[in-house]
């Protein structure tokens, strides 16, 4: 997905729109009030306090367009490249294996899980995982509760896209465990095994465990990903808008 030019602005706080740059990797020309430079949210974009997004018009146009792009340059065009790059080494060749095999089912697994991880986050507000305040640990309980990852991103596999293929605990639960988890801290996956173009479904069972149709996993995410942005523009999606000013305004401060 490819964004026009006028998307290339960011966000200050999550709450203000910025300023373009005048060419990709190219400084600003007029150089910002504040003793420190504004961060960065995307490549070429800086964040900049500029119009409040606190009405429906231009600005939150033009803050979804940074999101959008800051995916695709993070996640999307990764992947896509990983899927171009494929070799297919399953299938007849005249070519030395041994010098082209390029199976890059991990990594775009990888990165899928990654980001559902963003996507849900920028979609469930923190504030909603737990109660705030200062922690009374060990007078008390703790108030801050370390967040539920697990559930969040079972949360994102029940969406539609999904089509139910993790409706059933027990496969949601195996795949963060044996996909998300496995392949992001041990490198391999536990009781499933990742294919291209089967099976027929997104998630099937093979054997004692699962077989995951990798292909339609990440078209699944790309349509849940459309109809986030869908919904971002809809300014009657109110509680959804504040959860990513929350979100932005987190990676802003963080930059």
């Amino acid at each position: 997905m490819i964004l026009p030019d006028a998307t290339r602005r960011a966000v200050a706080t999550a709450e203000d729109v910025l300023e373009p740059r005048v060419g990709e990797g190219e400084p600003l020309k007029r150089t910002p009030p504040q003793d420190a430079a504004p961060p960065w949210v995307g490549r070429g974009v800086r964040a900049r306090a500029g119009r409040r997004l606190d009405h429906d018009g231009g600005p939150w146009a033009e803050a979804i367009g940074v999101f959008e792009r800051r995916m695709n340059e993070r996640f999307f065009t990764c992947i896509d490249a990983l899927v171009e790059a494929d070799t297919k080494p399953d299938s007849k060749s005249t070519v030395s294996q041994r010098e082209i095999d390029r199976i890059p089912g991990f990594s775009i697994m990888a990165l899928c899980c990654l980001l559902v991880e963003t996507l849900q986050g920028f979609q469930e507000s923190a504030t909603s995982i737990g109660p705030s305040g200062p922690c009374t640990y060990p007078k008390g309980s703790c108030v801050k509760p370390s967040p539920d990852t697990t559930g969040q991103f079972i949360k994102f596999l029940r969406r539609p896209a999904f089509r139910g293929a993790f409706a059933e605990d027990k496969i949601a639960k195996s795949f963060v465990r044996g996909v998300r988890n496995g392949i992001l801290h041990e490198a391999e996956t536990r009781k499933w095994v990742i294919w291209r173009e089967e099976p027929r479904e997104i998630v099937e069972p093979q054997g004692h465990g699962y077989a995951l149709n990798r292909t339609m996993f990440y078209e699944a995410v790309k349509q849940e990903f459309e109809l986030y942005l869908r919904d971002l523009h809809d300014p009657a999606n109110r509680k959804l808008r504040e959860t990513f000013k929350e979100k932005m305004n987190g990676i802003c401060k963080k930059s």
